[in-house]
């Protein structure tokens, strides 16, 4: 999984669905969940519904299916096909994913993981646990966690990013500093495999692809290996990851440098000094 992905469910776990203005697509101003728009006054899914899908009235065909805001004709051959909260279907991996473990609807509980299709008690490799005072307690990646950064509920400034550990005006060796969304907090981001920021900041490989060298395609490289996301994120995908330098998957897939040792160096976790 990428690191935008982990510190967006770290926040979902802890605030629970805000609730905001939705967009209006007929004009009309109506209050949606934060992870919806309004389609002529009704709030729905981009990201799932096939009646709306990325856009308002953008309809799919009854063979496909819409997942990540595109129409599909089909899930991935390591994911399954779930139904959505708007009555859509979304592709999701049923062996990592806490949301649908095992099956689809079967979510795992605070710090609990979903491996191998089934939740396992304590956080996944490279993860540390976070218990806040009120609502569930979750699971963080406390090295590049702009959230939870270096101990849980450490939140880094506005012009700083978590970099192995600590709040810094900029990332370590191997990772560009991209600007947050929306005028959100930067972060790090591996270009050459992230799938949300493949090639350069904000360039988002589609549905069916990986980030492989730096460029969107079917596939991953010979020299890389393919990733699936730890869970969480239903809409989450395969990612293409260089174990001899990755600081995420240093050696193996979801093998994160600590903080003592945070640079991926030929597959072997290393100090910077």
């Amino acid at each position: 999984m990428n690191r935008r992905t982990k510190i967006a469910l770290a926040a979902a776990l802890v605030v629970g669905v805000a609730v905001g203005v939705g967009v209006a697509c007929g004009g009309e101003t109506v209050s949606c969940a934060s992870w919806q728009m309004s389609c002529n006054g009704v709030c729905v899914s981009a990201q799932s519904d096939p009646a709306n899908c990325g856009t308002c009235g953008t309809t799919c065909e009854p063979s496909s299916i819409c997942s990540k805001g595109s129409c599909v004709a089909v899930c991935q051959p390591t994911a399954t096909a779930c139904t959505a909260g708007d009555g859509g279907f979304t592709c999701v991996n049923t062996a990592t994913d806490n949301s649908n473990c095992g099956a689809c609807g079967t979510a795992c509980k605070g710090l609990e993981a979903c491996v191998a299709g089934k939740c396992q008690g304590g956080c996944p490799q490279g993860q540390e646990p976070c218990v806040p005072d009120a609502g569930p307690a979750f699971c963080a990646n406390t090295v590049s966690d702009n959230a939870n950064c270096g101990a849980g509920f450490n939140a880094c400034g506005p012009l700083s990013v978590c970099a192995a550990g600590a709040c810094a005006n900029e990332c370590i060796q191997g990772q560009t500093t991209c600007p947050g969304a929306d005028g959100g907090a930067p972060y790090c981001a591996t270009t050459q495999t992230d799938n949300a920021n493949c090639g350069t900041c904000g360039k988002a490989c589609g549905p069916l692809e990986v980030c492989a060298g730096g460029n969107c395609a079917a596939s991953c490289l010979s020299s890389q290996s393919t990733c699936l996301p730890d869970g969480g994120d239903p809409d989450a995908a395969a990612y293409c990851a260089d174990p001899m330098n990755d600081n995420a998957n240093c050696g193996a897939c979801g093998n994160v440098c600590p903080m003592a040792k945070p640079l991926c160096v030929n597959g072997v976790c290393v100090s910077t000094g």
